[in-house]
């Protein structure tokens, strides 16, 4: 509008310089209105040629002010048309601003929302740790005075350290001992069994001279049985023929010197067989006497194992000991919903499950089924449960039946088991172990089958 206005207000303007330059000159204007008065008909025509002089001025004047109008009109339009431009780009960067807005918004509304949930969750943990700060406010001062006691218990276990220590040493230079003697008796043996493989071979060569001597003894038996027999039959020619008697006379001389010959190989073939009986019987002694020397070497290397083994067992008591006491040194904090007792912590399931599977929800939590090694131990975890309850423990002999062991490979040492326990109840394998609370006392063990479902306990 404002436009439209100063284009009017110009083209008045230039009306005003039309009529000024119609009326520039004054006089002839007079002189022309004097003419106009005198003759009537002057003056009409003079007025209509002022009529169409004014129509005509009119004419100029509204053509002069149209286009100007037009003019300021279309340049109006191109700044509209800019102007419209213009708006309808910071139309587009609003809407686009409008988006980043909303998208902004709705992220800024995400924050929020896991900003309240971490609220929340902050909140619940901070209730759980104000729980877990009374507790451990409370076990602290059960913590001091176990502290005093553990102290006094670490020197004492210190003392005992170096005993053992001492004693390992000990030990260790007797095992050496024992290995070396137990080489030097290897070498024996196997210098022992040495000779017996090569006396058994001379023994198997004697024996087949023997079976060959044997055979010929029976060859030379035939033999003389066939002489007795012609000899029969030429005492039968005898008697019935006497002119052959010198002939048969010496055929028995001949027979006779033979027979003796026969004899007397007879005789050294019987002397050799007691020889070879003899050497043959000593030779059973020495078999029996090596026998007997390989059953005190194994019998030593077994009681040697024994006594390694025994070793090793200490040795890792020893050591189980010296972890214990490095222990002391650190304070363990249980996750949240574990208990905690001495140096472990201690998970009591709500759900029941199989023996195998109990111990694969323990692993997945970073502990293993409970490994009861104390009285101590047995009373807290009887503790832990308000009723009767049966839980399963990290005890097994699924490996050989009888040889209970935990679930870490040590060998159980201090048992609990209940009244007429472990008994396979009813012929059934039952190879784990599982802790029947007792409302009294301390609880007890009883073997069961490893598929029924109970309850468990981990520690960590």
């Amino acid at each position: 509008m404002s436009v439209e206005y100063h284009a009017s207000t110009h083209g008045i303007e230039e009306s005003k310089i039309a009529y000024k330059q119609f009326f520039e000159e004054g006089s002839k204007f007079h002189s022309a209105v004097y003419t106009v008065r005198t003759s009537p008909f002057k003056l009409a025509t003079v007025c209509l040629g002022l009529l169409c002089l004014l129509l005509l001025a009119g004419v100029i004047g509204q053509r002069i002010h149209y286009q100007n109008v037009e003019r300021d009109y279309q340049n109006s339009s191109k700044a509209m048309s800019m102007e419209n431009q213009n708006l309808q780009q910071n139309i587009k960067t609003v809407q686009k601003e409008k988006r980043d807005t909303q998208i902004g918004y709705d992220r800024l509304q995400e924050k929020y929302n896991y900003l309240s949930n971490s609220k929340e969750r902050l909140q619940i943990n901070y209730n759980s740790l104000m729980e877990e700060k009374q507790q451990l406010t409370e076990s602290q001062a059960q913590l001091k005075d176990n502290n005093t006691a553990l102290n006094q218990d670490l020197k004492k276990l210190t003392t005992l350290k170096n005993q053992l220590q001492l004693s390992n040493d000990a030990l260790t230079i007797g095992k050496d001992l024992l290995q070396k003697n137990y080489d030097s008796v290897l070498k024996q043996r196997n210098d022992l069994q040495t000779s017996y493989d090569s006396v058994t071979k001379e023994r198997n060569n004697l024996q087949n001279k023997f079976n060959n001597v044997t055979r010929s003894r029976e060859q030379l038996q035939n033999s003389y049985n066939d002489l007795i027999k012609t000899v029969e039959n030429l005492q039968d020619s005898y008697n019935f023929s006497t002119s052959e008697k010198d002939k048969l006379a010496k055929g028995h001389q001949n027979l006779t010197v033979q027979l003796e010959h026969l004899q007397s190989t007879y005789n050294v073939i019987k002397k050799a067989e007691n020889v070879l009986r003899a050497n043959y019987d000593s030779l059973v002694k020495e078999k029996n006497a090596l026998q007997s020397n390989f059953q005190n070497v194994t019998s030593e290397r077994d009681l040697l194992k024994v006594n390694n083994e025994n070793l090793t067992a200490e040795r890792v008591k020893l050591l189980e000991e010296i972890n214990r006491l490095n222990a002391t040194m650190q304070e363990k904090i249980c996750p949240t919903g574990w208990k905690k007792f001495e140096y472990s912590c201690y998970f009591t399931s709500v759900s029941k499950k199989s023996w195998e599977r109990s111990r694969a929800d323990c692993q997945n939590r970073g502990a293993d089924l409970a490994i009861i090694k104390s009285q101590e131990e047995m009373t807290f975890i009887n503790g832990l449960y308000s009723s009767d309850k049966e839980v399963w423990i990290g005890l097994t002999d699924e490996g050989v039946e009888g040889q209970w062991k935990w679930v870490d490979g040590t060998p159980v040492t201090l048992t609990f088991w209940g009244k007429g326990q472990p008994n396979s109840y009813d012929g059934r394998n039952q190879d784990c172990v599982e802790f029947w609370h007792r409302a009294s006392g301390i609880g007890d063990w009883n073997d069961e089958n490893c598929n029924v479902e109970q309850n468990w306990i981990c520690e960590m």
